[in-house]
Order: C-alpha cells, then sequence, then structure tokens
C-alpha cells in the first residue's frame, strides 16, 4: 500500500522547501514544463521502452497538494476592473458585465470564475469551494507572511465529496489505452476542473443584448426560430446584427470550460516544475461517467433536443446519459432542477449584481475602489426590458430542447491534470540527459527527506 499523505505541522514560513518552490524562476518553471507520465510504481506496457518501478508509489502530501491547488484556483486579492463602466455623458459602456471582484489565480471573463477544482487521492474525493468567497485586501499575498493563507484556505475550503479514490473505469470507452497504465493509481493525485457554463452564459447574454450592442440573438438550430422578435419590434434589439444561439453557445464553451480549465492547469503545471513533481495534463474521454461518480445530478432531457445521442447507440451501464446539472447542495447550475424554471435562474443572476448584497450595490462585498459607494450611483443597472429578454430567451430554450443550455452541458468537465512523484530511473534509463530538472531530481530529498 501506499504510506498515507502526511499533513502539514508548522508553519510554511519555516519550510524550506516550500519557499524554495514559492521562489522558483518563472521562466525556467514555463521552459522547464513537460509531460512526465511515469510516476513511481508504475510499470510501462510495451516493447518500445518496457519498464517496470520496484519503488513504492508516495501520495502527495498535503503542502503538496494545497500548493497546487493554490496556484489553480485561489484568491490572489480583488480583481481591478480597470475599464470604462459608462461613457463620458453616463452612457452604458457595458463594464457592468462584471460579475464578481474577487480576483483569483486564473482569468475569467466579467471575472465569472465559474469553475471549480475537484481532486482525488488515495483516501478520498474533493471538492475545493471557491466560487463564494471574497477577498480580505487588495492583495492577500503581500508579505511572507501571507503564504500560510495557502493551507489556511485550502484547509477551510476543501470539502470530500467521497471515500477513497475516484473508482474511474480504466477502460474504453472511459480511459483511452495509452492513459491506462498510469491514470489515476495509487500515490497519485488527479485534478479534475468543472466549470459551471450558465451562471456566465446568462450574464454574458445581458452584455451583448443591452445597449449600445443590442445583438439579436435567433435559433439557428431550430429554423432560424426568432423567440426576441418582441423587443427587435420594440427598438430594444437590433435585426441588422444577427447572433446565431449554436455560435453563441460554442463561444460560451470554449470562452468558460476551455479558457478557465486550461489556465488553472497551466498554473499547476508550472507549479509542478517549482515543487518538483511530475504529471501532465490530458483530456477525459467520458467525463459524464466521472461526475456521475463523483455524485452530480444527471439530468436526462425533458425533449430529445440535438444533442440527443442516436437511436443505435447502447451505451455502456457506467455512461450516464443526461445534463450533468451539479452536486446538489455544494455547486449548482442556474437552471432547474435548482431552480423552478429559468426565469428565476435568470432573477437570480441579476439579482446578484443589483440586488441587496449585489456587487454594484453599497453593501456587496469588497471592491477595489475607494470610492465603493460611486458603484452603486454611476454604473448603469442592467434595464427591465434586458432582463425580461434574457428571461424570455432562456425560457426558449427549455421549453423547446427540454434543457439548459441548447447544445452544450451546464456542467462541463474538460481536462485533467495527475500530479505524482516521478520514477526518474525510467528516464535516466531510456531518455537523453535534460529530460527532467534538478528540482525533480532532488524532490525526495528536499521535500520528504528521502536520500
Amino acid at each position: 500500500m501506499a504510506a498515507k499523505r502526511s499533513l502539514v505541522a508548522e508553519p510554511l514560513v519555516s519550510i524550506e522547501a516550500v519557499q524554495k518552490a514559492w521562489c522558483y524562476p518563472l521562466f525556467d518553471a514555463i521552459f522547464q514544463r513537460r509531460a512526465r507520465r511515469f510516476p513511481l510504481g508504475a510499470q510501462m506496457p510495451g516493447d518500445l521502452a518496457p519498464f517496470k518501478s520496484n519503488k513504492e508509489p508516495i501520495p502527495l502530501d498535503e503542502i503538496e497538494e494545497a500548493m497546487l491547488v493554490m496556484a489553480g484556483t485561489g484568491i490572489s486579492g480583488l480583481n481591478l476592473s480597470d475599464l470604462p463602466f459608462n461613457d463620458a455623458a453616463g452612457q452604458n459602456w457595458c463594464g457592468n458585465t462584471m460579475l464578481q471582484f474577487v480576483g483569483r489565480t486564473y482569468a475569467s471573463a466579467c471575472g465569472a470564475h465559474g469553475t471549480e477544482l475537484f481532486f482525488t487521492n488515495d483516501e478520498g474525493t474533493y471538492l475545493v469551494k471557491m466560487r463564494d468567497k471574497l477577498a480580505s485586501q487588495m492583495a492577500e499575498f503581500d508579505s511572507i507572511d501571507d503564504r500560510e493563507k495557502i493551507i489556511q484556505a485550502f484547509r477551510a475550503n476543501t470539502v470530500q465529496v467521497g471515500e477513497g479514490r475516484l473508482p474511474i473505469p480504466m477502460e474504453a470507452p472511459v480511459t483511452l489505452p495509452f492513459n491506462q497504465w498510469n491514470v489515476n493509481k495509487r500515490g497519485a493525485t488527479l485534478f479534475m476542473p468543472v466549470s459551471d457554463v450558465t451562471w456566465e452564459y446568462i450574464n454574458a447574454l445581458m452584455l451583448v443584448m443591452d445597449d449600445p450592442n443590442r445583438y439579436y440573438v435567433y435559433d439557428d438550430i431550430n429554423g432560424n426560430a426568432e423567440p426576441l422578435k418582441k423587443w427587435a419590434d420594440d427598438g430594444h434589439l437590433d435585426r441588422s446584427r444577427p447572433y446565431p444561439l449554436s455560435m453563441y453557445e460554442r463561444g460560451m464553451a470554449v470562452i468558460i470550460a476551455g479558457v478557465e480549465q486550461a489556465i488553472i492547469l497551466q498554473n499547476m503545471y508550472l507549479a509542478l516544475q517549482a515543487i518538483g513533481l511530475g504529471g501532465w495534463v490530458f483530456s477525459p474521454s467520458t467525463a459524464s461517467v466521472a461526475l456521475a461518480l463523483m455524485g452530480f445530478r444527471i439530468e436526462p432531457p425533458q425533449k430529445l433536443g440535438p444533442v440527443a445521442p442516436p437511436s443505435w447507440f447502447v451505451p455502456p451501464p457506467e455512461m450516464p446519459l443526461g445534463s450533468p446539472v451539479g452536486l446538489d447542495g455544494l455547486f449548482e447550475a442556474y437552471c432547474p432542477p435548482y431552480y423552478p424554471d429559468m426565469a428565476s435562474a435568470v432573477q437570480a443572476v441579476w439579482q446578484a449584481k443589483w440586488g441587496p448584497g449585489g456587487i454594484y450595490k453599497e453593501d456587496g462585498g469588497p471592491a477595489p475602489y475607494r470610492d465603493r459607494q460611486s458603484l452603486d450611483r454611476l454604473v448603469a443597472r442592467t434595464p427591465e426590458w434586458c432582463l425580461e429578454a434574457t428571461k424570455a430567451l432562456c425560457g426558449y430554450i427549455w421549453d423547446t430542447y427540454g434543457r439548459f443550455p441548447a447544445t452544450i452541458e451546464p456542467m462541463m468537465m474538460s481536462v485533467w491534470l495527475q500530479a505524482h512523484h516521478l520514477e526518474t530511473e525510467f528516464y535516466d534509463k531510456y531518455y537523453q540527459p535534460g529530460a527532467y530538472h534538478e528540482a525533480i531530481k532532488r524532490h525526495l530529498e528536499v521535500w520528504h527527506g528521502a536520500g
């Protein structure tokens, strides 16, 4: 059995290995980044470079996991939101699309930060629940003593959602053949970001439809249906600025799940270099299986929409059919069953900005501006007509396709990162010098006191 991971008992500032990793040269980490896939205890199949590690797997300890998690998804302070909210005449310039003033280690359109990080190791499966957390100051890491927040935030916000390692099937079609030998094995930690697409999807609809944009979203999937014709006839939306629904949804998939998850894992990839760990980023073959195993609610569509499987497809028993909508009570999308209808879900997004405690209100939590009250006084509020048009469009999608969104999942999982202690003897035997760098070579000595 792999050794039980150790817990940090002393202040991080007193741990030399932590300070070495914190001060690791950025450009070294960038150019040292490689996929290094061979963990301790693994066996490489095939005849090209056969190798069996004779070492026991060593699980990541608490601080190794904490540093990786917070490099990927931690709170860094307050985002600046340094963009024009209004023009000189006080007319809306769409800065009001910002959804949060919390600054995170990963970039997010409109400051939405709708992605949460899950991970699994030998002991369990966990959610790092950060989406509703607020910054305590402009820059969270302003002095060396602030580094203690890494472990504090990790402990305070990590919620166990399952016992033991997530039992992801290690065969096709769930796991591709070249990943079956080393993915999610003893000693490794597998990190799995999941994005709530609905939060920013609804918010961005209000952006593209409000003045001065006035884009006219129509449903090119359903015979070019025009659920927003009323608002065009009233002069609010401009039919000379058509916006196909399918294009909007493809954009949301990229902007939210694609960009946010990629940046989170790239941050963690660079942190692997600084700590001296092996690992790599890859795509899960069938994300719905992992989401179901983690306890996500999978809702079958109320109608057969554009993403319905072909009639001849017989799914394997472990592959759920339907849309992952959330983890009840912990991470929920803005759509039914968590809201009675789409109008209620849209209203909730609007309230997060303009309602009591909304980010533009005086009681809306920390903001980067010295004059906090000016946000409430000057920023143009999303008008009632735009709110109602957004409710109508989202309600149309639900009524037409029996799901929301129409063609992409409300909760999306696109890429994973595995971190592990590297079996350097494999690379010594088969690779040219330089396959791994000094921090990896000395990791077990520096971090774990091994000779």
